[in-house]
């Protein structure tokens, strides 16, 4: 948090005194700065490669604090009868007060076909931008692939509801659907874990589209910690399981 410096005493003076009507603290988030979570990719029983996703630090985006999240993956097999192969990293920039998507970057390898992209975002406008094309229509309360990931963390979880949000910033790919299946218990890095099963659904997204099936596996503990994700592709699928968790540096959620 910034603050001009004052006198040690005026500054006593002012956090002594009441918050004022309307004030709101800082949302709690489920992560902070430093936490990082290695997975182990396998497609079937096969290892298959690696990915990690972690909370690298806070940014500045047109002069607002973000949230700066990364995603890596580098995974492939190479079978008689099927050959795949993916190199991808994500990096996401969310708004640290409103948790609104303001830059979106993704550099991907699949399959021998290369995707580069580079999203900026403007919430206030309600409107985005791909590389150098003219601005597109957006949404209200933006959010792109991997902050949506860090988004459902920080939700309340009901075994059998089905949540749905018009916040996905390309709006033709609106809704986004999270259908909260069951509980199950994963073993994993070294323990085991008891985990709410979720399936989300975003219609443009690879991994979660709708014929992807995908299942995404969050502890049921304050961290809301992403233990495993498992996706079908056109022939098997691919599981992430977590390997390694390394908890945040510090706790409050928005301080450099």
């Amino acid at each position: 948090m910034r603050c001009s410096v004052r006198p040690l005493a005026a500054f006593l003076l002012l956090a002594a005194l009441p918050p004022a009507a309307g004030a709101q603290a800082p949302p709690t988030r489920s992560f902070a700065v430093g936490e990082r979570a290695e997975y182990d990719v396998k497609y079937g029983l096969i290892h298959a490669g690696n990915a990690a996703v972690e909370v690298t630090g806070i940014d500045t985006v047109r002069g607002r604090d973000a949230w700066l999240f990364r995603l890596t993956m580098s995974a492939g097999v190479n079978l008689l009868v099927y050959n795949y192969s993916v190199r991808d990293t994500m990096w996401s920039w969310v708004d640290t007060s409103t948790f609104q998507s303001l830059r979106f970057n993704q550099n991907q390898l699949d399959g021998g076909r290369r995707r580069v992209k580079r999203y900026e975002i403007f919430p206030d406008r309600l409107v985005f931008r791909d590389g150098t094309q003219p601005e597109q229509p957006s949404v209200a309360q933006p959010l792109d692939d991997l902050a949506f990931l860090f988004f459902v963390r920080d939700q309340e979880l009901q075994v059998g509801t089905t949540e749905t949000w018009q916040r996905y910033f390309k709006p033709g790919s609106n809704p986004v659907l999270l259908r909260v299946l069951g509980q199950d218990t994963v073993e994993a890095a070294g323990r085991k874990w008891p985990t709410v099963v979720v399936r989300p659904i975003i219609k443009t997204s690879s991994m979660f589209a709708e014929g992807g099936e995908a299942r995404v596996w969050i502890s049921d503990d304050p961290a809301h910690v992403i233990v495993q994700i498992n996706t079908k592709l056109k022939v098997g699928s691919i599981t992430m399981k977590l390997k390694s968790y390394d908890p945040p540096r510090t706790t409050p959620a928005g301080e450099r």
